[in-house]
Order: structure tokens, then C-alpha cells, then sequence
């Protein structure tokens, strides 16, 4: 501990100190480095390595940034071990007994029998066991033998035609019992465990790279790596694998290792990224130092080494068990953890931390569980048909299993949709069953759950590809009866094709019953990393390819900018080696129709290293309580430096960085990050107490704020004070924005709970959007349950009004399955807001986001709503005739009277935008367009003789196009287009900018 907060130092020693630590850690035996430049190899903890918290490679970012994980405020969050593994990828799986001798297998019922052989022919009246080692298949046998699959200890198949043998899985083992034996395996049952005593069962994982005798588990192909994690690069993720240092990459071509790169530090103390070179044909695996295989693969990758894989996609079997902790409860007594002792009464739904729950339908209709949780739906066939989210619908019959941390976890790993399940409720345990058939099941359920849903969609008259989804799931169905012929016909050989195949169709109709529209706004935050015209073309490629029509490129951070500048204090950030990569992305999202937009990190500018601004100007660094010019992050030891916000000096700095930046660029919009102070946390350590700050106060209160706390007499005055320097600075730059260039948009990303941020980030950026300064407002909402997105969009949308579009940010990095992450983003949009916003690009692209989203909820391409808001109320205008004309009137949802009169009504309002082909609006225009849209809408709602779904649908879109119209109007009293409008459409009446921020600093 002495030797750790000696590190604590600045720069340079600090690092190279930390460096020393390791290695005279190496003493211990512990974790290795592979190298440390100028340095002799050493060795140090897992634990010891400042983890990576950033949510994509090379990026770390404040702890108390949404960015660092998901923001859910978990209540139960300090008493979960996130850390604690769950079941191993690969192991051997071996039981001893002394009190047996030779390898035995021990029944359910605790007795032990014998086994005569291993991966050897059948001996009469005797057990033998078989591994993935004897091959694919046992040999074939008659009916005088009955053979168990069992995996995880657990029988997961019984197989009685032998004329093929037994499918051997690489994950488990087969059990075979000929004659008299027969009989003792007959009387099992699937679900029940057995355990192999004296034996040394081989067990594969489904993903793996074997580098010499090493088997390492693939954690995933093509994806992020985090803590932990082994990851295999090839080709197709792109040049290199833009990994952090923290970790070993071995590169293998043709079966053996061509290099091995560790963590390594350069000649100034600064580690280096991993980062390898992908080379075409071959593969980099990319181990984290936290990985068990770390130390093994370090200690035995070297160039020529041999190197083989298997990444089987589809596992024939697995199989888990987990014990509950409940069922059903009601009262205190029956779960004494879900109780809140502290509030005398039940948590949500009874669960408790670290909890797993079952809840059958006679508990009630749904679990009435918190946000903080998963959940998995459970069909009276005992068939998992659905999973995900909280406070689930519970089936008829059926029942949900509800679990949270480490149960979750588990849950989401091993409750798969068409997975068998079965409870005991003696030994109160939960087993989950996957095998061929479940993929079977999978299909038959995904088909005939998207029948039942496309039903409801024409009830509800929603705007969905009604026959592409029917041929989709007659091809899921006839595929599904081939890939049953073919297992009953042929087994499992040569079913892996047949199931991608099938899962593949299951999957596109599973997210195709989804509306898409055709006027919202689709961003994604990015860190650019290209370092040549090639590679920002590929990018953006993917980005067109996934409809998204908004790239947030982050243009300033870390105190660099990410293009030429002629700033004396920050600099062009060396890892472009002089390329203009802003240049590039606004050249080419051009082409590809794409708004480019510049995000700014403002007081935020450096991490973990100080960067040039801090080294530069040390006086303008943000001072803590303890007078450190850092925030620290405690579960890695990383820094993250800020600039003061109290200072008018830093201000003229950013606003002259970005008035350089605007006059230099057409970027759509100036993107605001980091627009407050860094947390507070418990205030012990909080920020702002700069002599200079202190003085400010002093002066007008008499009162050093260093004496200050929660709670005391002039607290609120000291937090309104540091709000106001944020606010000041906010207000400024809009005003400056819009006398530079009118045109471009001022949009921001802002924690999302207003409430907490006003106090412990000091940013009131709901005063921003009411003062009419913010274009479109970014809530990020990296959260797991969708009802507390969901919750965020709807306060930040009745904040905003007509002030501000917005736009929900969602988060790709914290591993969200593929339902909720969409279920997000739909369920959001469903209240009527501008768009959604992805967070970030690595992470929603090498997880395989894009290729759901791109099936369903971003299907159609769309326009960014105040790109050109004449033509996007067009477009809605245009598809509200379409609806009418192709889903309304010949589903039955209004007569043709009623169709011919609101077409009409719509056509007079395209009239006014000067028509469908190049339509228009001045202030003249709008104050029509606007007065026809509420008459129509008025008109709507009042019918009491249309078909309710279809009023809400029609009422849906015409209230979005009303609310372009709206915000137009207010934002024309803003110095833009439509500035002659002013006085009449600015709800507050007041028109500069300048003199709010005077009202909000006196």
C-alpha cells in the first residue's frame, strides 16, 4: 500500500515508478508482463494492471461519465460481485475418491459403479465412457445398448437408435451401458446429474484457439475485449484490432504464431497499445491481462509455433444448473433478502441481490420486479420463449425466471430461446437444456410468435412489410421441417450449415415486425481512428449500410484536436501523422448523404495522461477539495484532468478552438460533451476550490467554500455558483455559434438524471434547452432495463417541448442483448421523440447491432429531422397519404369517405409547403403550415367515428410533423434562417442569448 500511493506522483515518475512496481512484483510468481521496453521482463497481479474502463480500445473516460458503464443506479450495485466468474469455458472435468479405486461414475441416487473402459470398443454387461478425444461418433451398437450424452455433469439425451453411433460433444461425454448396464442407465432421466469419479473427461469449449498444448476460450470473434476476455481478430475486422495495452496478442498465419506483442511501455513511460496488424488470411487472438490464460499464453506463445481453432457457432449440447432462492414469494418469511429492512417492505417483486426467483401464473400477471435485473420467460411446455428486461408478463401455465448480478449473468448466458426447462422444486434448483432440437424449437416458436405479432400489427394497422414477413416465415417453417428431416435422417453430421441457415431466417423475422420511420434522427458517436482516406471511406460504408444518418465525430479530446490547428496551446493529435481526418469524414459523409457533426469534450482534456493544454497552461487545471488538478479513478488508478470553468480565460480558449474549427469546416452541428464539472462523488474530494473560485465566493458570502458541505447553510449557493460558470460559458458559445455560422446546430450530450446532475456534475442543462440554446438534446442513457431509458426520454422530452428535438442515446458497450438494446430504441421512439443515437460505433458494429437494427427499426432510410424541416414534414406528410391509401383503407380501418377528405386535408397542407417536390419555408409558410397541422390534428382527434388505432397512428406522425413545425418556429428567433420570426415564436421573449447568460450569472 506505502509503495502504491508513493506512484501518486505526476507524469513521467509516476509511470516509470509504476513500472518498477511491476516488476518487483515479479518476486511474487504472480501474473507476467511480456515486456516492458528498456526493462527486463517481470510479473506483477492481475489486479495490479490499471484495468481499462473505457467502453471501446484505446478510450478511457472518467468513472463517473455514462460512458464508463451502465448508468442504472443499481440499489443493490454495492452488494453484487461483478468480478466473480461464472462457470469455466474449459476444463477437466475430475472427481477423486479414494474411497473407490479405477474410475467409477456415481448416480443421482449416490451409488458408484464401475466403468470397464475410455474411448475404447464395449465390453459385455459393463459402463464405458466416451470423449471428443475417440473421435464424432461412438461406434454403432443394437438394442442390447442405451448411451447418455451428458454435459456439465448433467444428462442432457438419451439415444437408443445406435446405427450411427452417438454424437460425441467436444463440451461433455457419452456414457454407454450394454446388457445388464442397459438397464441401470434406462432408469435415468434427462436432467439428472451424474458425476465422473477418478476420471479425466476432456472438455472443449464451442469457440477456442489452441496455441501448442494451450486451449484459450474464445469469448467472442470480431469484437471489443474486455476485461478478462480473449477475442480473435481476423481480416474482416479491418487493419489492426485497435486494442488498449492491457493485454498479449499472438498473430498466427497457416497454422503457426508469426509474432507475439505484450504489454510494453515506450522510452517516455507511456504504455503502447496492443494494436496488432490483422494480416489478410490470418488471425490475431487478443488475450486481457485479467484472462486465467494470460500468464500461460505469455509464459508459452514464441514465433513457429503450432496454432489451431474451432469456432463452432452452434454447440449441439449444453446444459446448467443453478439453485433458486425463491418461489413465488409473497411475504417477508418466504425470502427474508428480498425484503428492505431499512423501508419495511418488499424490494420489487421480492427479489433480493444476487437473487434468482422463479414466479409461476398463479403468482400473478407479471413479476413487478425493479429495472435492476434479468429475466427469462418460460412457456407451459416448459420452453423458453423469451427473455430479457424486468417486471416480465408471466405465460399461462408457464413461469419467469428472475434473476439479478451473478443470476442474471447466468441467465443470460444459458436461458436461449427453445431451451428446455425444468424445476426442482425439492432441491430448489433451476436446469436449463439446450440440444439439437432446441434450435428446432427456437424456429418453431420464432415463427409462430412473428405470425401472432404480424396479426397484431394489421390490428394495429402498423406500418410493417406485411408480405416479405410471410414469405420469411414459411421459409423459416419449411427449413425447420428440413433440418428435423436431416437430424432424424442423418444426425448432427453436417448440421451446423442447416441450422446457420435456420437461424439465420429466425433471426430476420424475429426483427422484422418493426415500424421504421422515415424522418428521424440516427447517430453514433465515434472516435475516429483512421489514419488514411481508405479507411474513413470503409467506415463510413458501414455506417450507410445501417441507415444512420448522423455521425457524431469526436473532434476535440483528450486536449488534442483531430485536424490541423493553429492553436498555440492544444495541438493535432500525433496519432493521425498529420492527416486531416475531419477533412476526410466531411468530404465523404457528403457523398453518402451522412451529416458530420463535431463533438467537443470543453473542460474535459486529458486522460489518463494530463495532454498538452494541462502541461501548457497549469493554471487553468480544475483543483479538487484535496487540491489535486485530477479526478482519479479508484478501481484502475487512471487520472482524467479538467480545465476550470470559472476561468474566462478557458473559455476564450475553447470558444477560439472552435471558432477556428467552424471557420475552417462545414460540420452540421458543434456537438457538447463534458459541459460541467467532474462528480462529486461523497463530496470529500469534489471540485472547484481553486484560490481564484474560493475568492469569488468569499467576496459575495463571506464564507470559504472550502469550510462548506452538503447541507450546510450556503451550500446551494455554492453549487448555483459553479452551475453559473458552466451555464455562462454555454450560453456565450451559442451566441458566438449562431453569429459565426447561423446554419450550424448546437446539440449536446447531458446526463440524464437533471435532478442529480445539478448537484454533483454542476450541469443544468434542462436551463439550456428552456433558454432555447440547445438544436437537439442527447440524454445518454446507458442503462440495461428498458423502462428506465424509456422514463429518461420522457422527462427530457416534456422539458424540451418545442425548445429542443430529442434524441435518446443508447449503449452499445455494456452488453445488452440484441432485444433489449432494440426494445430500447423502439419504446423510446414511441413517445413521439427526434431520433436515437448509438453509443459508440466499435461496439454496435463488431457486436453485430447494426445487423438487427438494419432488419427492423432502421429498415427504411430516413432524413434528419431539422436538416431541412420543410422537407421532413413533407416526408411525413407524404407517408401518412401512403398509409392511408396501402394499410388504412383496405384493412378496414376507415371507409373511403373518410380517406378521400383527410388526403385532401393533407394535400392542402403540402400546398402550402410550396408541393412535394421542392418544398419550402419562410416565416410566412410556417405560420400556415403550422396552423393547418394543429387544425388537422384537432380534427382527427375529434373523430369519434374513426377507428381508434388508426387515429393514434395518424395522430402519432401528424404530431411529429406538427412538432418540427413548432421547434422551427421557436429556433427562428436564434439569428437563423428564419431570425423575422423572432419575437413571435420565442415563447420567453427573450431573443439574445448574452442577456440570459447575464441573468443567470448575477
Amino acid at each position: 500500500m506505502t509503495v502504491k500511493r508513493s506512484l501518486r506522483s505526476s507524469g513521467l515518475l509516476r509511470r516509470t515508478l509504476f513500472a518498477v512496481l511491476l516488476l518487483s512484483v515479479a518476486a511474487a510468481g504472480c501474473l507476467p508482463l511480456y515486456g516492458i521496453a528498456g526493462a527486463a521482463p517481470g510479473s506483477a497481479t492481475a489486479e495490479g494492471y490499471p484495468q481499462h474502463s473505457g467502453p471501446y480500445g484505446g478510450i478511457a473516460v472518467p468513472p463517473d461519465s455514462p460512458k464508463s458503464g451502465p448508468a442504472d443506479q443499481d440499489p443493490f450495485r454495492s452488494a453484487t460481485k461483478p468480478g466473480t466468474p461464472l462457470l469455466p469455458h474449459t476444463s477437466l472435468g475430475v472427481t477423486v475418491n479414494e474411497s473407490v479405486y479405477g474410475p467409477h461414475i456415481k448416480l443421482p441416487d449416490g451409488t458408484l459403479h464401475p466403468v470397464a473402459g475410455m474411448d475404447q470398443e464395449r465390453k459385455e454387461d459393463a459402463l464405458t465412457v466416451y470423449t471428443s478425444t475417440y473421435g464424432t461418433y461412438t461406434p454403432p451398437f443394437d438394442n442390447r445398448t442405451i448411451e447418455l450424452i451428458v454435459t456439465e455433469g448433467i444428462v442432457v439425451d438419451k439415444i437408443s437408435d445406435g446405427k450411427k453411433g452417438t454424437y460425441l460433444p467436444p463440451n461433455g461425454y457419452v456414457l454407454s451401458g450394454t446388457a445388464s448396464t442397459k438397464a441401470l442407465l434406462q432408469q435415468l432421466n434427462v436432467g439428472d446429474s451424474l458425476t465422473a469419479v477418478n476420471i479425466k473427461i476432456p472438455v472443449l469449449p464451442t469457440k477456442y484457439v489452441k496455441v501448442g498444448d494451450l486451449i484459450i476460450p474464445v469469448d467472442r470473434v470480431n469484437g471489443p475485449r474486455n476485461q478478462g476476455e480473449a477475442v480473435l481478430f481476423d481480416s474482416g475486422y479491418g487493419a489492426s484490432t485497435r486494442t488498449n495495452p492491457w493485454g498479449i496478442e499472438v498473430t498466427f498465419q497457416n497454422g503457426r504464431v508469426t509474432g507475439v506483442k505484450g504489454i510494453l511501455m515506450d522510452s517516455g513511460g507511456k504504455f503502447i497499445d496492443n494494436d496488432s496488424p490483422i494480416p489478410k488470411g490470418g488471425y490475431v487472438l487478443s488475450v486481457q491481462a485479467a484472462s486465467p490464460y494470460y500468464a500461460d499464453l505469455l509464459a508459452l506463445a514464441a514465433p513457429g509455433l503450432a496454432v489451431s481453432m474451432e469456432l463452432n457457432a452452434y454447440p449441439m449440447y449444453f446444459a446448467s444448473k443453478m439453485a433458486y432462492d425463491a418461489f413465488n414469494p409473497r411475504t417477508r418469511e418466504d425470502n427474508p433478502a428480498g425484503w428492505d429492512d431499512t423501508n419495511n417492505k418488499p424490494y420489487p417483486g421480492h427479489r433480493g441481490a444476487e437473487q434468482l426467483i422463479v414466479y409461476d401464473s398463479s403468482y400473478g400477471a407479471s413479476t413487478g420486479t425493479n429495472p435492476w435485473g434479468g429475466e427469462a420467460a418460460v412457456n407451459a411446455d416448459g420452453k423458453i420463449i423469451s427473455s430479457g428486461g424486468n417486471n416480465r408478463p408471466i405465460p399461462q401455465g408457464g413461469y419467469v425466471l428472475s434473476g439479478h448480478g451473478s443470476k442474471m449473468a447466468w441467465l443470460s448466458r444459458y436461458a436461449a430461446i427453445g431451451a428446455t426447462v425444468k424445476i426442482n422444486r425439492t432441491e430448489k434448483q433451476v436446469l436449463l437444456i439446450f440440444t439439437p432440437q432446441s434450435y428446432l424449437d427456437k424456429a418453431r416458436l420464432t415463427a409462430a410468435s412473428a405470425e401472432q405479432a404480424m396479426e397484431e400489427s394489421k390490428r394495429r394497422f402498423m406500418d410493417v412489410p406485411y408480405e416479405e414477413i410471410s414469405k420469411e416465415i414459411q421459409q423459416v417453417k419449411q427449413l425447420e421441417i428440413q433440418a428435423g428431416k436431416h437430424l432424424e435422417e442423418k444426425g448432427v453430421e453436417g448440421l451446423t450449415e442447416v441450422l446457420a441457415e435456420l437461424d439465420g431466417k429466425a433471426t430476420r423475422v424475429h426483427y422484422m415486425n418493426v415500424e421504421s420511420r422515415t424522418v428521424e434522427n440516427r447517430g453514433i458517436w465515434i472516435r475516429p481512428k483512421e489514419k488514411s482516406l481508405e479507411e474513413v471511406k470503409r467506415a463510413l460504408d458501414k455506417m450507410k449500410a445501417a441507415h444512420l444518418n448522423s455521425v457524431y465525430l469526436e473532434t476535440f479530446w483528450n486536449g488534442y484536436t483531430i485536424y490541423p490547428t493553429q492553436s498555440k496551446i492544444t495541438a493535432h493529435n500525433p496519432m493521425y501523422g498529420g492527416f486531416d481526418v475531419l477533412q476526410a469524414y466531411l468530404d465523404e459523409g457528403k457523398k453518402r448523404g451522412i451529416e458530420i457533426h463535431a463533438w467537443v469534450e470543453n473542460f474535459f482534456v486529458g486522460g489518463p495522461e494530463p495532454g498538452p493544454i494541462v502541461e501548457r497552461k497549469p493554471e487553468w487545471s480544475l483543483l479538487s477539495r484535496k487540491g489535486q488538478n485530477y479526478q482519479e479513478d479508484a478501481s484502475s488508478g487512471f487520472r482524467y484532468y479538467f480545465i476550470n470553468p470559472a476561468l474566462d480565460e478557458t473559455h476564450d480558449f475553447l470558444i477560439g478552438v472552435y471558432k477556428e474549427l467552424l471557420s475552417k469546416y462545414d460540420v452540421a452541428g458543434l456537438h457538447l460533451d463534458y459541459a460541467r464539472y467532474p462528480g462529486s462523488g461523497d463530496f470529500t474530494n469534489d471540485f472547484g476550490y481553486d484560490a481564484y473560485t474560493r475568492s469569488l465566493f468569499q467576496k459575495k458570502y463571506g464564507t470559504d467554500p472550502l469550510l462548506l458541505h452538503p447541507g450546510d447553510a450556503l451550500w446551494a449557493q455554492w453549487v448555483d455558483m459553479r452551475v453559473g460558470f458552466v451555464d455562462k460559458f454555454v450560453f456565450r458559445l451559442a451566441k458566438e455559434v449562431k453569429k459565426w455560422k447561423p446554419q450550424v446546430k448546437l446539440t449536446a450530450a447531458v446526463w440524464p438524471e437533471y435532478e442529480i446532475a445539478r448537484g454533483d456534475v454542476l450541469q443544468d442543462s434542462m436551463n439550456w434547452v428552456k433558454h432555447n440554446l440547445i438544436d437537439n438534446v442527447f440524454p445518454m442513457s446507458y442503462k440495461l432495463d428498458t423502462s428506465l431509458v424509456v422514463a429518461d426520454a420522457r422527462k427530457t422530452f416534456e422539458i424540451a417541448k418545442d425548445k429542443s428535438y430529442v434524441t435518446i442515446g443508447v449503449g452499445s458497450f455494456i452488453d445488452l442483448t440484441k432485444d433489449v438494446f432494440i426494445d430500447q430504441i423502439i419504446s423510446s421512439h414511441g413517445l413521439g421523440i427526434s431520433g436515437s443515437a448509438v453509443f459508440e460505433y466499435e461496439s454496435f458494429f463488431d457486436q453485430g447491432y447494426d445487423k438487427n437494427t438494419v432488419l427492423g427499426v432502421y429498415r427504411n432510410e430516413a432524413v434528419v429531422p431539422d436538416s431541412d424541416p420543410a422537407r421532413s414534414i413533407a416526408a411525413v406528410l407524404a407517408g401518412q397519404k401512403r398509409k392511408v391509401k396501402e394499410l388504412y383503407l383496405p384493412f378496414k380501418g376507415m371507409d373511403v369517405r373518410k380517406a378521400t377528405r383527410y388526403t385532401e386535408e393533407i394535400n392542402e397542407i403540402v400546398k402550402k409547403l410550396g408541393g412535394e417536390k421542392n418544398p419550402r419555408l419562410n416565416p410566412g409558410r410556417l405560420k400556415q403550415v403550422k396552423k393547418s397541422l394543429a387544425s388537422l390534428v384537432k380534427d382527427i382527434g375529434s373523430d369519434s367515428r374513426l377507428n381508434t388505432e388508426v387515429k393514434e397512428r395518424m395522430l402519432y406522425d401528424l404530431k411529429g410533423a406538427l412538432w418540427i413545425a413548432e421547434i422551427t418556429a421557436a429556433k427562428s428567433g436564434k439569428g437563423g434562417k428564419n431570425a423575422a420570426e423572432a419575437d413571435e415564436f420565442n415563447e420567453t421573449g427573450v431573443t439574445h442569448a448574452e442577456d440570459e447568460a447575464g441573468e443567470a450569472n448575477e
